[in-house]
């Protein structure tokens, strides 16, 4: 039985179609049960008003001009709703969904080209479930997309290098690669191919692809500039400062403490490939020889990862570029220390990565039908203050962008203002608020009756309010 499991799995295109398979199982049950979390809202709500308005460049979210950075994952989810017929989790995951086992294609095959077929499979694996990727692994958030347009320009790079044949036409195939990057979350993310690559070039006296490497990288460097002055209004550099972490200097006792939790979840989010990469070393003394990609690879992981973790206000998801890079180290690894004193390693390895895949897929098949009330948290409380405005209508505002919760709600056209002008409001009307801010809304309309109607415990605990003159 294990060789005839051995002989289906060394056919052409058997280890990718079982990454795909497992995928799948992994995301694609139950998708719909959980309810919008973290930025996945205001993603979805983006992509509405691009169908909707025709907002493309510079969407609203619920009356908010969006100016933070561009908007390709919520372009995409337009897209494949186009398709779909409505923007709803199944819509606004997939795009994010399907960069996850692209990546995880490029990081078995890159790992197959240099190691043994086995440890191409545990590559992928260790990159697909790693904690990291499974806190996005069915999001809507643009990590993903960064991770897989960041790699992907990096590998089409090495082949050339490999060839000995990094022509102009690579060099602009990377940058255009890196522009659509730069168009998920703005240009930081660069940051990983671009440090990876000079660093390379530096190292390895490759001068002749300075200029290259230059043009390469002007091509995301025009796109972003391109995007801002389409957009830009007076103010806007205040916006993209604040979304940059360069607003202000951190207290230096809280930057040391941030920094360091960073850096330990870094570590722990990239188990337990990160525990494998140290010892390549061991290549040395034994018959496999340490690939040529391994030298790039660790640049690429390690310079911008550094950059990230030292950043003031930074956060370990940032740093999601690197995992497919440690992922494919970690494979090479894996072949290294076979026969010595550290194969005992390859067995823990291998069960934690099992743990973690069937953790993933017990979750996604048993977990979130079971609990579909608590996964579903944002889609009722949103549900529940939508009926109550159906019941008594009347104009919808909301102080807070709590998009999670204020997208579930179809009963009308909903827009933000500042808490400040609650005051300006004219009755009837319903507000739609954290329920900290209902005193400041008592104080600023003592003349108007104030009503309660719903009291959520999801996400902003937000309370819808109905305003009617006394």
């Amino acid at each position: 039985m294990t060789a005839r499991l051995s002989s289906l799995m060394t056919r052409r295109g058997a280890v990718p179609l079982l990454i795909i398979c497992l995928w799948a199982i992994a995301v694609f049950p139950n998708l719909s049960v959980r309810s919008f979390i973290w930025e996945e809202g205001t993603n979805a709500e983006i992509a509405r008003d691009i169908l909707s308005n025709g907002n493309l460049l510079q969407p609203e979210v619920y009356g908010v001009r969006w100016n933070e950075k561009p908007s390709l994952l919520p372009w995409l989810i337009a897209g494949v709703s186009k398709v779909t017929g409505e923007v709803n989790e199944f819509s606004a995951r997939l795009p994010a969904m399907i960069a996850v086992v692209l990546t995880a294609l490029l990081v078995q095959s890159l790992t197959r080209r240099y190691a043994s077929l086995n440890a191409s499979l545990l590559a992928a694996l260790l990159f697909m479930f790693s904690p990291m990727l499974l806190q996005k692994l069915a999001i809507a958030e643009p990590d993903t997309l960064v991770t897989l347009f960041s790699f992907a320009a990096f590998v089409v790079w090495w082949n050339g290098v490999e060839a000995s044949d990094v022509g102009w036409w690579r060099w602009i195939g990377c940058g255009l690669l890196l522009a659509v990057l730069a168009m998920a979350k703005g240009p930081q993310p660069v940051g990983y191919f671009a440090l990876g690559v000079s660093a390379y070039v530096v190292v390895t006296r490759r001068w002749r692809d300075v200029p290259g490497l230059f043009v390469c990288l002007l091509i995301p460097a025009g796109a972003t500039i391109a995007w801002a002055a389409a957009v830009y209004r007076p103010g806007d550099e205040a916006t993209w400062i604040s979304y940059a972490r360069l607003r202000s200097v951190p207290n230096v006792t809280d930057y040391f403490v941030r920094n360091t939790h960073v850096f330990l979840n870094l570590v722990a989010e990239l188990m337990p490939a990160i525990l494998l990469v140290p010892l390549l070393w061991r290549a040395r003394d034994a018959e496999w020889n340490i690939p040529p990609v391994a030298l790039p690879l660790v640049l690429y992981a390690g310079l911008c990862t550094i950059a990230v973790v030292v950043w003031p206000g930074s956060n370990s998801r940032y740093a999601m570029p690197c995992a497919p890079a440690i992922a494919v180290l970690a494979g090479f690894a894996w072949d290294a220390i076979a026969g010595t004193k550290y194969a005992w390693l390859r067995r823990m390895t291998v069960a934690i990565a099992c743990v973690l895949t069937a953790f993933q897929i017990v979750l996604a098949n048993a977990v979130l039908p079971l609990f579909a009330d608590r996964f579903g948290g944002s889609r009722i409380a949103g549900q529940s203050i939508e009926r109550a405005i159906r019941a008594n209508p009347a104009p919808a505002f909301c102080t807070d962008l709590a998009t999670n919760q204020l997208f579930y709600m179809r009963a009308g056209p909903i827009r933000c203002v500042d808490p400040a002008d609650l005051g300006s409001i004219a009755a009837p009307a319903w507000l739609i608020m954290p329920r900290e801010q209902a005193p400041l809304l008592a104080r600023l309309n003592h003349d108007l009756s104030m009503r309660a109607a719903v009291e959520t415990d999801t996400g902003s605990r937000l309370s819808a309010i109905r305003l009617d003159k006394q």
